[in-house]
């Protein structure tokens, strides 16, 4: 990392990294990156994170409509024509030891588990209850419930990184929906990050009067504001 920054730093640029939480920005999931921010020294500005938003929405108020009319993916894992709702289909199969080492559930009134881009990693749909600990790294379905453990569709995993529903994912086989999809960088996460930079920039000019500074790169916190840079 510190050869990527250096590189930025020798064309110029003032560069900030932070990890920021997209729960924090009005996505229904917990989700931390580190974020890489870069302002050419000569607008004398650096990046600072958004302020983070108060309220949180979880995954009833992003999928809890969706929870009736899903259908599973057909054999070999390819697309249901029978979908009564754009990717509103899960992927089909077994789950991997790996997969049961750990609880996949996630309450109605939580957030998501991290989006993966992988639908064996899709996290269980909430109408399930929290799995059974067992021992260290092995759990289990709770007994008598098995029933109701099932991946989030496509389309949840579409809601919860906060794709609207008139964004449709062309596939033949579930799986690459959900490798879209988790790659993805979360819409309105995005939204928040554009938001700040334009608001940084849309009026800032080039000032000659800052290139004899010396370009800058540090970690900041989520809560850090604009520091004047010094001349």
């Amino acid at each position: 990392m510190g050869n990527i920054l250096k590189r930025f730093q020798d064309l110029g640029y003032h560069v900030r990294y932070s990890i920021l939480n997209s729960h924090d920005y009005g996505v229904p999931q917990t989700r931390e990156r580190v974020i890489f921010v870069g302002y050419h020294k000569d607008y004398g500005k650096h990046f600072s994170p958004p302020d983070k938003i108060d309220e949180k929405v979880n995954l009833k108020d992003a999928i809890w409509d969706l929870r009736k009319n899903v259908v599973p993916a057909l054999d070999k894992n390819r697309t249901n024509p029978k979908v009564k709702f754009s990717n509103h289909e899960y992927m089909i199969g077994g789950f991997s030891t790996i997969y049961l080492s750990r609880n996949r559930v996630r309450s109605w009134d939580e957030p998501s588990f991290t989006i993966q881009a992988g639908g064996r990693h899709a996290p269980c749909h909430p109408q399930a209850p929290k799995m059974d600990f067992i021992s260290q790294n092995v759990r289990r379905f709770a007994s008598g419930k098995e029933h109701l453990y099932r991946r989030l569709s496509v389309r949840e995993c579409a809601r919860v990184q906060t794709f609207p529903d008139d964004f449709i994912f062309d596939y033949e086989s579930v799986a690459d929906g959900y490798k879209m999809i988790g790659n993805a960088v979360p819409v309105t996460f995005a939204y928040h990050l554009a938001k700040q930079i334009y608001s940084d920039l849309h009026k800032a000019r080039r000032n000659k009067k800052y290139s004899k500074m010396k370009p800058t790169a540090h970690k900041i916190s989520e809560s850090e504001k604009q520091i004047p840079l010094q001349i």
